[in-house]
């Protein structure tokens, strides 16, 4: 998940290309049961309801601010129903403080017992990190006000609860909110995994708009996306494994900024428990109510639930994993797509999807 500090000026939508070389094993799967995604053809208009359903979701989040934003949104969505959450120890969130975060957020949000279990703390391959005091944030809860629990952690870890979960849920689908590192390192140790799952939506990317790691991170980097730069070796294994896999990317996301009115109007008609925790992460942290900020992982959640919101479009990309200016880069190349990514949002619909949902 794009964390709270990623203050992205809206001005950064301006389009590059990048060619290169076409990798091998080419995919381009269209997950069963969502809209005509990656023809061209613009989503319908929003619904109270998700366009398909029921759909069964295992959330993976790195718990930063809009990470409990989406998690709230899920929990309330018709149709939707959230079989486990783990928890990216390379996020924003160290595990312990991550998933008591987690635990404390589903009492404060009437939620029934979900399982919650953190994965690795270092990425599959290198030493990137968010900043420290971002995570330290994330840690304390993004100053959200959390009841003490009597809910218990998972007795496992994060590969252990996504495995046993789709053995257990016929056609499962991933929603990644931070980096891929669980899932990449759950593939690793089950490789079988693969053929049980449906569709990753993952938050993260950015193959024609800037990147955004230069605010918080190495400043001569233009082009990479925080999660996909943490752990870009994690982003390529689940590319590569023949998963369909659909990117909300910054092209998508940087056309659903949180603007001052929307978020005027959301604090004045929050009357729902999810609604009133995007009411007190405005008041908390002002910033994300400024026009600097991005609805990433409620956008991302939102469209991995079926809301029509947004059109995905074909793309091959490669993943920059060598260390250097453009580490973390999707890099869009020639050849067949191996993934999806949200090319259009609709801003509009999208405020409305949420204030309506978050207000249940």
């Amino acid at each position: 998940m794009i964390s709270s500090r990623l203050r992205l000026l809206v001005a950064l939508v301006g389009l590059f290309a990048v060619a290169g070389c076409a990798p091998s094993a080419p995919v381009s799967p269209s997950p069963a049961g969502t809209s005509a995604a990656g023809s061209g053809a613009t989503t319908g208009p929003a619904s109270a309801s998700p366009a398909t359903g029921p759909r069964s979701l295992l959330i993976d989040t790195d718990v930063a601010p809009d990470d409990l934003v989406a998690i709230a949104l899920l929990l309330a969505s018709p149709g939707v129903e959230v079989e486990a959450i783990t928890v990216a120890g390379t996020g924003e969130a160290r595990c312990d403080a991550g998933v008591d975060v987690i635990l404390r957020l589903l009492e404060r949000l009437d939620a029934p017992v979900i399982d919650v279990a953190c994965g690795r703390e270092t990425p599959i391959a290198g030493d990137h990190a968010f900043p420290d005091a971002w995570r330290a944030s994330v840690d304390d809860g993004s100053g959200l006000a959390l009841p003490s629990t009597a809910r218990q952690p998972f007795a496992g870890d994060a590969v252990r609860l996504l495995a046993e979960t789709a053995e257990r849920v016929d056609g499962l689908r991933l929603l990644v909110l931070g980096p891929m590192t669980n899932l990449a390192d759950a593939f690793g140790r089950h490789p079988d995994l693969v053929r049980r799952l449906e569709t990753v939506y993952a938050m993260g990317g950015a193959l024609h708009v800037p990147g955004n790691v230069a605010f918080g991170g190495p400043p001569d980097n233009e082009v990479a996306e925080w999660n996909i730069y943490v752990d870009p070796t994690a982003a390529r294994a689940v590319i590569d494994s023949g998963l369909a896999v659909r990117l909300v990317s910054l092209d998508g996301t940087n056309q659903v900024p949180v603007t001052p009115e929307f978020a005027a109007r959301f604090r004045e008609e929050a009357t729902g428990q999810g609604a009133q925790v995007l009411a007190e992460l405005f008041a908390e942290r002002p910033y994300m109510a400024d026009g600097t900020y991005f609805l990433w992982d409620p956008l991302a959640a939102a469209l991995a639930a079926g809301y029509p919101l947004g059109t995905f479009s074909p793309a091959r990309v490669d993943i920059e994993e060598a260390e250097g200016a453009e580490v973390g880069f999707t890099r869009p190349v020639d050849g067949a797509p191996n993934v999806e990514y949200l090319s259009v949002a609709d801003r509009a619909a999208t405020e409305a999807t949420l204030l309506e949902v978050l207000n249940r």
